[in-house]
């Protein structure tokens, strides 16, 4: 048995981390953790049935890509021209964020992996 563990920024909630049990249970995976709070999931796997770059595809396929959480800090001056991140002039300390926001009916909705408001639900 192989143990693999992978930090995932997109990981942040319990629809995340029923999305991503669901993906690696799809993989033959049972000995795992998932962790939003910490953005990182723990797999125990038989390389023998599945290898690390397939764990790491079908979670990026679903949008869970392995990786460093973006720094949340302010940049310096001479990075921020390639950074998407920049102090707001005029803000003092304080952090911007540039995004295209998708608004449906009116409301901004922000990209989440494993869940799609634009997709309607049953009612119960």
């Amino acid at each position: 048995m192989e143990q693999l563990v992978l930090t995932i920024p997109a990981l942040y909630g319990d629809h995340h981390t029923t999305a991503v049990r669901a993906i690696l249970a799809g993989l033959g995976i049972t000995d795992m953790v998932v962790s939003p709070a910490f953005h990182q999931v723990f797999v125990r796997f038989d390389p023998s049935k599945v290898d690390r770059q397939a764990i790491e595809t079908a979670l990026a396929a679903q949008g869970y890509v392995a990786g460093a959480p973006e720094p949340t800090y302010p940049v310096s001056f001479a990075d921020r021209s390639s950074r998407h991140t920049a102090i707001a002039s005029g803000a003092g300390g304080a952090l911007a964020f540039a995004e295209r926001t998708q608004v449906v009916e009116g409301r901004p909705l922000w990209p989440c992996p494993g869940f799609d408001p634009r997709t309607p639900r049953p009612v119960a």
